[in-house]
């Protein structure tokens, strides 16, 4: 009958303390939840400072002309603040002017990720990809900021170039065409036609 007592209070106290803690524990999370969120983005927003002075700091260094230390900072402020695509941009760009291609165009790539419509990523990268004879992807760049901006002649003509190096000679010639037509600075095109093959040459 003891035994059968003690059972019984062991089976009360389990059940308050299953019951008391989920409900305090509920309660504490309606009440923290706001003020984590709150601390989290005020997180975010110290660290976007923090990335902008870095930004700023490696413009003024690029202006001295140090560029190792101008891709020190932009380094940092890409570090700080993951997600800001101004900071992957200027080190790419920073990245580029150093020769370093390959690191370039990792940070090019990664500012389109977060910021697919960033015309000024696409075409640098559309630029590296022609140096390393990514001609594929180049085209890729060209195509979409000519989605984005049709009326951009230069975007017409760099993707003219660039099909021009994989061989696609018509459609180049279409391309250099409509350069043209949106601004006169660009040379008219004319295709001369020898046997099976198709040269084309600007007039």
């Amino acid at each position: 009958m003891k035994n059968f007592s003690i059972l019984i209070h062991l089976f009360l106290i389990a059940s308050v303390l299953c019951f008391f803690p989920a409900s305090g524990m509920a309660e504490s999370q309606d009440f923290s939840g706001p003020g984590e969120q709150s601390k989290t983005f005020e997180n975010q927003h110290i660290a976007s400072m923090e990335a902008k002075q870095h930004l700023e700091g490696g413009r003024r260094l690029e202006r001295e002309r140090n560029l190792p230390g101008a891709i020190a900072s932009y380094s940092k402020a890409a570090s700080i603040a993951p997600n800001l695509a101004e900071a992957h941009f200027a080190l790419g760009e920073a990245l580029a002017k150093a020769d370093r291609f390959q690191e370039a165009l990792v940070r090019y790539t990664l500012t389109v990720t977060i910021a697919p419509g960033h015309r000024e990523a696409l075409y640098a990268r559309s630029q590296l990809c022609l140096r390393m004879n990514l001609y594929a992807q180049a085209y890729k760049d060209l195509s979409q900021l000519i989605g984005l901006m049709p009326g951009v002649a230069d975007y017409h003509y760099q993707r003219a170039t660039t099909l021009l190096k994989m061989k696609s000679i018509t459609e180049a010639y279409h391309d250099f065409l409509r350069a043209h037509e949106l601004d006169k600075k660009y040379p008219r095109p004319s295709l001369i036609w020898k046997q099976e093959s198709v040269a084309t040459k600007i007039a």
